[in-house]
């Protein structure tokens, strides 16, 4: 293939990932169609790895259960079973390469189910109060510092957002949250996902979320007993501690992560006190 001339121009190092880039989203260009035909759980491992999606054939079971790293696939999908029955959007804090984000559009797409998603990130990794959770020790992170998990962008994702028909459905929302998510502050939501690792993303989040959460509506957090990452749980337990709810344990093959269920009102001829949701 003849380059252009102002590709020519470029270094070596800067022209390998021009090539890089360009073959990837050739190649998502050709897979996304026929992942799309096909509901999400089916999808080939080695489809959704060359495109940079976590569907479940790609889930390999651990052999101790630990809440450690990223979200199984196949809790997110169960959590959104239930909470897509409630009212209101869904989001997604800390979409860094869409990875989720997407196969949860799909998800959704093909059962016809008509929401909106947005997909809240700076993608320009953490910020300085990053600090704070340096302070807060933890196990070491090599990302646990200014500027770390910022190897992705919003032409990354939004370049997967597109391939797979999904920009009518999903709105990707760049920045940090403290400065961005009042853009979303007359929403209702039935379901977020927060993925965003420090104290003061999770305490903006809980604050501005849990208010907004419809009954039955579910907040996911990926960090919560994660030993590299305790500013998680000091700020959902902080902002929980006068709440009726607390976090529920879910655990899929031996992967475990908790989240919050908003409470909600069982209509009963006895009684209209809430009933907190247990775990599936």
């Amino acid at each position: 293939m003849a380059l252009h001339p102002s590709v020519l121009s470029l270094g070596r190092k800067t022209l390998h990932a021009w090539r890089h880039s360009f073959l990837a989203n050739a190649l998502l260009r050709n897979l996304a169609p026929s992942i799309t035909k096909q509901p999400i759980e089916n999808c080939p491992a080695w489809k959704a790895k060359l495109c940079g999606l976590k569907v479940p054939q790609l889930v390999k079971p651990r052999d101790e259960a630990a809440p450690l790293g990223a979200a199984n696939i196949n809790i997110i999908l169960s959590l959104l079973d239930e909470a897509t029955q409630a009212d209101g959007d869904l989001c997604e804090c800390g979409v860094f390469r869409g990875a989720t984000l997407v196969p949860t559009g799909l998800y959704l797409k093909q059962r016809g189910i008509e929401k909106s998603i947005f997909g809240c990130d700076s993608f320009e990794g953490f910020g300085a109060a990053i600090a704070f959770d340096i302070e807060l020790g933890g196990m070491g992170h090599e990302a646990k510092r200014v500027h770390g998990m910022n190897s992705t962008s919003m032409k990354y994702v939004a370049e997967r957002v597109n391939a797979f028909g999904l920009d009518e459905m999903i709105t990707l929302v760049p920045g940090y949250f403290e400065n961005t998510l009042q853009q979303l502050a007359d929403r209702t939501f039935c379901y977020v996902h927060l993925d965003c690792d420090m104290y003061d993303s999770y305490r903006t989040c809980m604050e501005f979320f849990y208010p907004r959460m419809a009954p039955g509506g579910i907040i996911l957090f990926d960090e919560y007993d994660d030993p590299y990452w305790p500013g998680c749980n000091k700020a959902v337990d902080e902002y929980l501690s006068d709440k009726p709810e607390k976090p529920v344990r879910i655990e899929r093959d031996n992967f475990v992560k908790s989240y919050v269920q908003k409470a909600r009102v069982e209509a009963t001829a006895n009684t209209d006190a809430p009933e907190l949701a247990r775990a599936s």
